[in-house]
C-alpha cells in the first residue's frame, strides 16, 4: 500500500452536510496516524467511479450511492469498500469480500423533532411530510416522530406524495397546492417535521399559496441543517442537525481496519443528532395561538350539546370577537364556523355508523332545525346526507375483510 492511500468517496458532496462527512472521515485519519488523499465523486457519475476503481490508483471507497450501475461497479472490484446503506436491506453485493456495510439508522431525528415540539406545547397537531417516494431514511424520521408524538397523547398526521419526482429541486406546483390543502385541514396551530431541508422548504412554499402563517399556524421543521437551503427560504427554516462528523468517523475507521485486512462487518449505526438550529420557521405558538387551540378543545367536547359562539367566549373568558381575530389570524374562519365544522364532522360520523333518522342526528350533532341541516350539508359537500351515507355504508363495505365460516 502506498504511503498515502488515495481514498474515493462517493457521496452527495455538494452540501454542507456532506462537507461535515468528509471532515469526519480525514480526522478518523489523522487519529490512526495516517494521511489520505481524498477525491470526491460529488454525484452517482458511473463512468468516473468506474474509471477511479481500474486505474489502480485507489487504495479503498466510502459510499453512499446505491444506483444499481455504482454497486455493478463495486462489484467488480476487490478493494476494501465501506457502504453507508440508507435503509435495512443490504445492496446486491453484500456477499463481496472487503465490504463492510453501515446500515443507518436514522430515527433519532424523529425524536428530536418531537421534543423541540413537544417542549413548546400549544399544538393541536402534529405531521410529518414525506420524502417523494419515501425511501428508507424518511420512513424512519417519520415513524419515529410520530411514535413521540402518540406516546404523548398527541393527534399525529402524514402527508404522502408517491408520486412525485424523487428530491426534485422544487416540487411541482399541483403538489404544492395539494400540500397546501393538506395542511389547511389540519387542527391549527400545527407543528410541522418534513423528512429533509427540502422538503421542508416545499412545506413553507404551500403553506405560502395556501395562505397560512408560518410560523404562527404553521411551525415548520427540517433535517440536516443545510446552510444554503435554511437560509434562503422565508421565514429562514428551523432544522435538525445530524452529527455527519461521528458518520464520517465511523466509516473512515471501518475503511481503515479493512485497509489493514480486518474481516469486513455487517451491523446497523444509528445518526446520532447534533441539536436542532431553531430560527424563524419554528416558535411556540403565540398566546393568540393558545387561545385558539384552548377554543378548539372546548368546541371539540361541547360543540355537539347545542354550544353557541358566546359560550365558548363565555368558558375562556374572552371576547367574542377577540377569538374571531384570533381565529381569522390562524386561517381557522371564525369561531361559529369552528362550532359548525366539528357538528358536520359528528354528522357524518353518524351517518356512517348508525341508522338514525336524519332528525335525530340533527338533534344528537347539536343542530336545531333538520331543514337547514339538510340545505348546509348540501351546500358544503355536494350531495345530500341520504347519498352521503349510501356511499360512506357502500365504501365501509367494499373495504371490510373478507369473513371465512359460517
Amino acid at each position: 500500500m502506498k504511503a498515502r492511500p488515495r481514498v474515493l468517496v462517493a457521496s452527495w458532496a455538494g452540501s454542507s452536510t456532506a462537507q461535515r462527512l468528509l471532515d469526519g472521515a480525514r480526522e478518523s485519519a489523522r487519529a490512526h496516524d495516517v494521511e489520505w488523499d481524498i477525491e470526491v465523486l460529488p454525484h452517482p457519475q458511473t463512468d468516473t467511479m468506474r474509471l477511479a476503481l481500474e486505474s489502480g490508483d485507489t487504495d479503498g471507497v466510502i459510499t453512499s450511492f446505491s444506483a444499481p450501475a455504482i454497486l455493478e461497479s463495486l462489484r467488480g472490484s476487490s478493494m476494501p469498500a465501506v457502504f453507508l446503506r440508507f435503509d435495512a436491506d443490504d445492496p446486491p453485493l453484500a456477499g463481496r469480500k472487503r465490504l463492510s456495510v453501515l446500515r443507518l439508522d436514522f430515527a433519532a431525528a424523529g425524536r428530536a423533532a418531537a421534543r423541540h415540539f413537544l417542549d413548546f406545547g400549544g399544538f393541536r397537531s402534529f405531521a410529518f411530510v414525506e420524502a417523494t417516494r419515501d425511501p428508507g431514511w424518511s420512513v424512519s424520521r417519520g415513524d419515529a416522530f410520530g411514535r413521540a408524538v402518540e406516546a404523548a397523547g398527541q393527534p399525529f398526521f402524514r402527508f404522502s406524495a408517491a408520486g412525485g419526482i424523487y428530491q426534485a429541486s422544487v416540487a411541482h406546483r399541483s403538489e404544492l397546492s395539494e400540500l397546501g390543502a393538506w395542511l389547511q385541514s389540519l387542527p391549527r396551530p400545527v407543528a410541522v417535521f418534513a423528512a429533509s431541508d427540502e422538503r421542508a422548504r416545499d412545506t413553507i412554499l404551500a403553506c405560502r399559496e395556501a395562505g397560512l402563517d408560518v410560523p404562527r399556524a404553521v411551525s415548520v421543521l427540517g433535517v440536516n441543517n443545510d446552510e444554503f437551503t435554511c437560509r434562503h427560504v422565508f421565514p429562514n427554516l428551523s432544522s435538525v442537525a445530524l452529527d455527519q462528523m461521528s458518520l464520517g468517523r465511523a466509516a473512515a475507521a471501518e475503511l481503515h481496519r479493512l485497509l489493514r485486512g480486518a474481516r469486513p462487518v455487517r451491523r446497523g449505526r444509528p445518526v446520532p443528532v447534533a441539536g436542532v438550529a431553531a430560527r424563524a420557521s419554528t416558535a411556540p405558538p403565540s398566546p393568540g395561538g393558545r387561545l385558539v387551540g384552548a377554543a378548539w378543545e372546548w368546541i371539540e367536547r361541547h360543540a355537539c350539546e347545542g354550544a353557541g359562539a358566546a359560550d365558548v367566549a363565555r368558558a375562556l373568558r374572552a371576547s367574542r370577537s377577540l377569538l374571531d381575530l384570533r381565529f381569522r389570524e390562524l386561517g381557522g374562519g371564525t369561531v361559529l364556523d369552528a362550532l359548525t365544522d366539528r357538528r358536520l364532522r359528528e354528522v357524518k360520523r353518524l351517518l356512517r355508523e348508525t341508522g338514525d333518522r336524519i332528525e335525530s342526528i340533527c338533534g344528537e350533532a347539536g343542530f336545531r332545525d333538520a331543514s337547514g341541516l339538510r340545505r348546509l350539508f348540501r351546500r358544503r359537500f355536494g350531495c345530500s346526507m341520504r347519498e352521503w351515507r349510501k356511499r360512506a355504508k357502500g365504501e365501509g363495505r367494499r373495504s371490510a375483510p373478507l369473513s371465512v365460516g359460517g
